[in-house]
């Protein structure tokens, strides 16, 4: 029996479940393993059973017993609203209103691409999670005070409750009318609902997102009744499967704003997990730039689905409290993450109209995946362009694990791509292999450039299995000087789950006209306090492990855009010196995000949400760093020499391949290079030069 104790995350991800363990004395170990779409819980546990085995472990039920935390961060919330697969769901609202969701905002365009939004004559508005026949609606009426001027109708809701049961629907969302000011006509419904269908899963729009705007808070209390069903069905398999190999304590899963919940908070809450994975990466880079010294981090994400990009400043993560998921917007916050179909599996295509090279946005998946793995995939992919190219090596692929097929991607290449374009069949490689390229830098400088940020003044996190192959070409078109390469590169996501905390968030509407009332400012920020200190004492946090931060949703008074802005952390009551000093710093980030120059002072301000985060902190892992040395080489690291393909020559060059796991801390290499680690490749261009730091990242300095 292992004495070791050890901190498991693990992350599904779209083609491959990653696992990272850090140990009682600060040692990292990874695991890797192909998602299981079918059965995604087989996938997070054969993750675990390679990372064991890395360990020196005999199973994973050895490493499962010796958990002191295991996090998790799971797709199926994404994947259940990609593929329209959730529970029947109905929605109940107040009479005459039933329309509103379908109806949105009346914009066609929401969450389009501006060259999809050219085209209005083709749109339509997204198909809806619950169809009109299944929108039933109750006669009730609560003004925005919370005063009731109609009372519900019981004869008229039961009425509706005899209808949803007959329609044997899975789960409800019941969203009525400033619910947010009264919640007592939604409480009586459903209780209703409990009595007559116990079995349906039930979501209060008043629990789940307590913000005036009607139609957002009818789409977060629909995303919600759609797929917690199936959320909660498989955490609770997972739960019951780890608890039979000896987990000894409650499994923690990630939401999409940083944090992590226990699993009945989850089930409850189904929507803060949706896009959670990414969230994830982003706080382990976090994690790490606090570790290395570095507060200005582009945190980018190329997997095998995806290329994601998220910003974090000033050691701030940023984040989005009216996302748009499917076109809708929901009140649910989550880190900010723009994301593209540009992974390692985006497949290379010709426009039929314009002949013209296409990478993306569609992919292979991970079944059946690239040419090159030999799983049945036929479309050639950027993974099988970087094997064309040289820079993976077809014995050495996930630590050897898996076989590449090169000969299989040539022909794919060639066939699909370079002989209708009338091209050599590298020449087709290599424009696909700029074509992503192209793709993610241009999404960075959406995520910095379009909101007043230089690139310049960031450094690069790439991570993902097929980031390291691709990042310092990225950087180069955006002028990026240094790509941090984290030894934890393809499991990065799982990192962020071991380094996170336990993290509640709530929040009110209650519109005020600065100057505010005081006294109404606080007794709001007070009652939410109260649920937070409440349910962190109940996950077993006592006050000195409690961090609470408040904050208010401002705006210029007739303006659009809200902006979110905290108090410094603490529980003290607010006075008049606190509020003037943030009223100055929304001037100040208004100006930050929007431009110099575009606050409108003369309209005055007001407030219109106010936020509490509640943070349980749990004890993180202590990654050890090792000293490094000036005069350390590469030498005994190099494994041999084979020709790549690089944009400089335009040709195949001898290249050095050197061993990741023979490369010490303090050892510099000039490219062009290749290191080859168990969990990913990265390139060494020839004008870049790499560092090994003493957490064993690889430093890029790009044209050094």
């Amino acid at each position: 029996m292992s004495m070791m104790r050890y901190v498991l995350g693990v992350d599904i991800g779209g083609t491959f479940t990653d696992c990272v363990v850090v140990d009682e004395e600060g040692g990292v170990s990874l695991g890797k393993a192909l998602s299981t779409p079918d059965d995604f819980a087989i996938g997070a546990i054969d993750a675990v059973r390679d990372a064991a085995r890395n360990i020196g472990l005999p199973d994973e039920e050895e490493l499962i017993r010796s958990a002191r935390f295991f996090f998790h961060a799971c797709t199926i919330g994404d994947n259940t609203l990609i593929t329209r697969a959730g529970a029947k769901t109905a929605l109940v609202t107040t009479k005459g209103f039933g329309d509103a969701i379908l109806m949105m905002r009346g914009l066609v365009t929401q969450g389009l691409a501006p060259t999809e939004a050219a085209h209005i004559s083709a749109l339509s508005k997204p198909e809806p999670l619950v169809p009109r026949t299944l929108i039933e609606e109750v006669a009730e009426r609560v003004d925005y005070k919370g005063s009731i001027i109609f009372p519900l109708d019981l004869a008229q809701a039961e009425e509706v409750v005899r209808r949803l049961a007959a329609g044997k629907i899975d789960s409800v969302a019941i969203c009525l009318l400033w619910s947010v000011a009264n919640d007592h006509h939604e409480k009586v419904l459903a209780d209703l609902l409990r009595r007559k269908c116990p079995s349906v899963f039930l979501t209060l729009s008043s629990e789940i997102a307590p913000f005036a705007g009607e139609y957002e808070r009818a789409a977060t209390t629909v995303f919600n009744a759609y797929v917690a069903p199936r959320i909660s069905a498989y955490l609770q398999n997972l739960r019951k499967t780890l608890k039979e190999k000896g987990l000894p304590g409650e499994p923690l899963i990630m939401q999409a704003y940083g944090g992590v919940l226990g699993i009945e908070a989850t089930c409850k809450n189904a929507v803060g997990t949706i896009e959670s994975g990414p969230a994830a990466g982003v706080v382990g880079s976090a994690f790490l730039g606090d570790l290395i010294g570095k507060k200005n981090i582009l945190a980018t994400d190329m997997g095998g689905t995806t290329f994601k990009v998220s910003v974090i400043r000033d050691g701030v993560i940023e984040r989005e409290y009216r996302p748009v998921i499917l076109r809708h917007s929901i009140l649910s916050s989550k880190i900010w993450v723009e994301s593209i179909g540009a992974g390692g599996g985006s497949i290379a295509w010709i426009a039929p109209e314009t002949r013209l090279l296409k990478v993306g946005p569609h992919g292979a998946g991970a079944k059946p995946g690239p040419v090159c793995y030999g799983l049945g995939g036929f479309a050639p992919t950027v993974s099988d362009a970087d094997l064309v190219l040289g820079y993976l090596n077809e014995e050495y692929f996930l630590g050897g694990r898996l076989s590449l097929n090169k000969r299989a991607a040539l022909d794919a290449i060639r066939d699909k791509i370079a002989k209708p374009l009338g091209m050599e069949t590298v020449e087709a490689a290599n424009g696909i292999y700029r074509i992503a390229n192209s793709h993610m830098s241009d999404l960075i400088r959406k995520a910095t450039v379009e909101k007043g940020h230089d690139p310049r003044d960031f450094a690069l996190f790439a991570f993902g299995g097929a980031g390291p192959v691709h990042a310092s070409r990225y950087a180069a078109e955006l002028g990026i000087k240094e790509v941090v390469i984290p030894v934890t590169a393809s499991v990065h996501g799982a990192t962020g789950l071991i380094s996170s905390d336990v993290i509640y968030e709530y929040g009110q509407s209650d519109h005020m006209v600065i100057p505010a009332d005081l006294d109404r400012l606080n007794a709001n920020f007070s009652t939410l306090i109260g649920k937070a200190v409440a349910d962190l004492r109940l996950a077993g946090f006592m006050n000195s492990a409690v961090r609470i931060v408040r904050s208010l949703d401002m705006r210029y008074r007739y303006q659009v855009h809200e902006i979110s802005v905290p108090f410094p952390p603490g529980l003290s009551e607010i006075g008049p010196k606190d509020v003037e000093e943030l009223y100055s710093r929304f001037d100040e980030v208004y100006e930050t995000a929007y431009g110099k120059g575009s606050g409108y002072r003369e309209a005055g301000k007001e407030i219109l949400t106010f936020r509490v985060t509640a943070v349980g902190l749990l004890k993180k892992p202590q990654i050890k760093s090792a000293p490094t040395s000036a005069s350390a080489g590469p030498e005994n690291a190099l494994k041999g020499r084979r020709d790549v393909y690089f944009e400089e020559t335009r040709d195949f060059v001898p290249t050095r391949i050197y061993d990741f796991e023979r490369l010490v801390p303090g050892a510099a290499l000039s490219g062009p290079a290749i290191v080859e680690t168990p969990v990913t490749t990265i390139v060494v261009n020839p004008k870049d030069r790499a560092l090994v730091d003493g957490f064993r990242n690889v430093r890029l300095f790009v044209g050094a």
